[in-house]
């Protein structure tokens, strides 16, 4: 059973209506490259990446309101229209740590079963996003490849923001109380897809809801000192229903709770307390017939997580810090697997029919603890070095890592050269087994090394360049499971395209220029460019990963007209990604007959055609009575183009002849959408 065609449907009419939710879009695109504003060694930061504001985030087109499709048009990132997951130089999401307002978000997507088609993060409760894609210090751990922190929007003034489209309802409200010392954000999105797809006459086939609220309560209990409560809660539901198909319902669960301290003990020492409880819960059910046979699946799972993170800056004056942070982590996790199904294959020459019959119930448990301390020093006016090293030690699967690193800061005129190397693990999390395909143990600690140099450099009072040279070199890697052929499907453990990939190393290595500018006060344009390339070592041959990009262009420009009336326009182009061949053939069997078979071609050895697309965005804000009304216009793939994200087959038998015709698979359409936003 391939689920593509009713994925792309689903998603397509998700997405085009669901960009009404809350896109508040503004005048103005400021620059994505971020330099120090002060000279203290507090603030020359020896490691940057992208830095996205909340009006940013809200300026440019963009498909769903999702924050992660936002992101994803950053330099060294990829991502295709389905998924709200991005790629981060090769490395899958997994790999990317997310920190929203202190506390670490463990698989932060609706829509699991359709590999994450948004976040749960709502774009209108976020004042200020950093993106580090290598090279990150030491404070940041057990993540192989990025960091992405987010902080939530302060209240000067209270604010109300409601928001209504075809797919869904949202609103927010900011405020504050104790003469200015409290202050409160509370936001809930409830999408309705369904409602869609019922006016699009395929409500008989799938029924997705998913819904998110956050809060937060915040109080200066002293002068320096501010005591926060936060709250995220994120749901949602899909039932897939189609005659002589199996049947799925399934239901996800996320719930994050958690208290925060910032704080300074006089001018010199500053730090950081959080206290966080997690609580995720997976619920797949399918029942039917698969391929002509009995099918059964349950799939339950949750996992609970309590931590401690607490972190201390001590300033020695302008020329030295020093920054140390301890981390402790309880967790436990309990699946509850079971799977019965049936296929045929051709076994000795026979028609044969296999069962598989799958279960498994481990309940696995593991406390963690971390900790680093770093220094950063500035010997000299136009240098400053950060040398840091921290330390994790997990129960399960026990082991303990140490991680040196070193990052550095020059300044050569008006020019900053900036330097990385470091060592990075990623343990195997509690929730991460993959219980589907019978692996039940825990693995090593992967590891990875960090080589990154950049260079940024103002060309122009109004024009700045960056570049950025990295290697990140991986090893230990544990085995994984992979759909060779289409990772898009509810039953991914039941297609015959699953394989176990076990890489002994990998390499990913790239350079990348960004150049950003402004015209005048009214035109903003970013413009990118990547080479880079991702591989493994399987089997003693170098691989492509699925997500590798040779070339990759991005450029985006935003003209603000007047204060009523804003344009922005966004083109991407890439490499077509690697995909992997079905090869059919005809198996002689016993009787004399024959049957067609299918097996996988070479891992990754067949690349798509390239990929590129035009977005257009139109804003229109009309001060009202009471507070601005914004209406926009998005067009998603302006010009159409067909961009494919794999192959159908279509196999015709003459005789002893087989004849394979690949059919794309395609991604996205043009897509218009428009919405409304009204903020008082």
């Amino acid at each position: 059973m391939r689920f593509l065609p009713r994925v792309t449907l689903f998603t397509l009419v998700l997405l085009s209506c669901s960009g009404a939710l809350g896109a508040e879009p503004t005048v103005a695109l400021d620059q994505v490259i971020v330099t120090p504003s002060k000279f203290g060694v507090a603030e020359q930061r020896t490691s940057v990446g992208a830095t996205l504001t909340s009006a940013e985030l809200e300026t440019l087109p963009q498909i769903g309101d999702d924050l992660y499709r936002s992101i994803a048009r950053l330099p060294g990132l990829a991502a295709d229209d389905f998924t709200a997951r991005f790629w981060v130089r090769g490395a899958p999401n997994s790999q990317v740590l997310a920190r929203l307002d202190g506390v670490e978000l463990i698989e932060p997507f609706h829509l699991k079963d359709v590999d994450g088609a948004l976040s749960i993060v709502d774009p209108q409760t976020i004042n200020r996003l950093d993106l580090t894609t290598g090279g990150f210090t030491a404070d940041y751990g057990n993540h192989l490849a990025g960091v992405l922190t987010m902080e939530t929007k302060t209240a000067t003034t209270p604010q109300t923001t409601l928001n209504l489209s075809l797919t869904g309802i949202g609103g927010s409200n900011l405020g504050v109380f104790a003469q200015g010392r409290g202050r409160w954000l509370a936001a809930a999105r409830r999408g309705y897809p369904d409602v869609a797809l019922r006016v699009s006459g395929r409500d008989d086939e799938i029924t997705p809801r998913y819904y998110d609220l956050t809060a937060q309560v915040a109080y200066q209990v002293a002068p320096g000192h501010t005591v926060s409560l936060h709250a995220l809660h994120a749901g949602d539901t899909l039932t897939y229903q189609r005659t002589n198909n199996p049947s799925l319902n399934s239901s996800y669960n996320s719930d994050y709770v958690w208290t925060r301290w910032q704080g300074a003990l006089g001018r010199d020492v500053t730090g950081e307390a959080v206290l966080s409880f997690t609580r995720l819960t997976w619920n797949r059910r399918g029942t039917g017939t698969l391929d002509g046979f009995p099918f059964s699946l349950s799939d339950q799972r949750d996992l609970d997580v309590v931590g401690l993170r607490n972190e201390w800056t001590l300033e020695l004056g302008e020329r030295a810090l020093v920054r140390a942070g301890l981390e402790a982590k309880s967790g436990q996790a309990h699946y509850n697997y079971a799977l019965a199904r049936q296929s045929n294959d051709v076994v000795a020459g026979r028609v044969t029919t296999l069962t598989v019959a799958t279960k498994a119930a481990p309940s696995p448990e593991s406390d963690s603890l971390g900790g680093f301390v770093s220094t950063r020093v500035r010997p000299f006016a136009s240098l400053v070095i950060e040398p840091s090293l921290r330390f994790d030690r997990q129960d399960l699967p026990s082991g303990s890592q140490t991680s040196p690193r070193l990052n550095a800061a020059l300044t050569v005129g008006r020019a900053t050269v900036r330097a990385a190397w470091g060592a990075y693990f990623q343990p195997q999390r509690l929730h991460e087994l993959a219980i589907a395909d019978g692996d039940t143990r825990f693995r090593r600690a992967e590891f990875a090394e960090h080589r990154v140099l950049g260079l940024e450099f103002p060309v122009t009072r109004n024009v700045n360049l960056r570049a950025e040279a990295y290697e990140r070199l991986t090893s230990r890697l544990r085995p994984r499971w992979e759909n060779l052929d289409n990772g898009y499907d509810l039953f991914p453990e039941t297609q015959t395209d699953r394989v176990s990939l076990a890489p002994t190393s990998a390499r990913a290595r790239g350079v990348e220029f960004l150049v950003a500018g402004r015209t005048g006060q009214n035109l903003r344009w970013n413009v990118s460019y990547v080479l880079a390339r991702t591989e493994e070592l399987l089997a003693g041959r170098w691989v492509p990963r699925s997500r590798d990009q040779r070339h990759t262009i991005y450029g985006d420009i935003t003209y603000a007209l007047n204060a009523r009336w804003q344009f922005s326009a966004s083109w991407q182009y890439h490499s077509g990604w690697p995909t992997t061949d079905v090869v059919y053939s005809l198996a002689a069997l016993t009787n004399g007959r024959r049957s067609l078979v299918s097996a996988n071609g070479p891992v990754y050895g067949l690349d798509l055609p390239d990929y590129h697309r035009l977005d257009l965005r139109a804003t229109r804000r009309i001060k009202l009575s009471r507070g601005d009304l914004r209406v926009f216009v998005d067009i998603f793939n302006a010009y159409d183009r067909t961009n494919v994200v794999g192959y159908n087959h279509n196999v015709t038998v003459n005789g002893t002849l087989v004849t394979n015709v690949r059919k794309p698979r395609e991604q996205l359409p043009l897509l218009p959408s428009a919405g409304v936003s009204w903020g008082f």
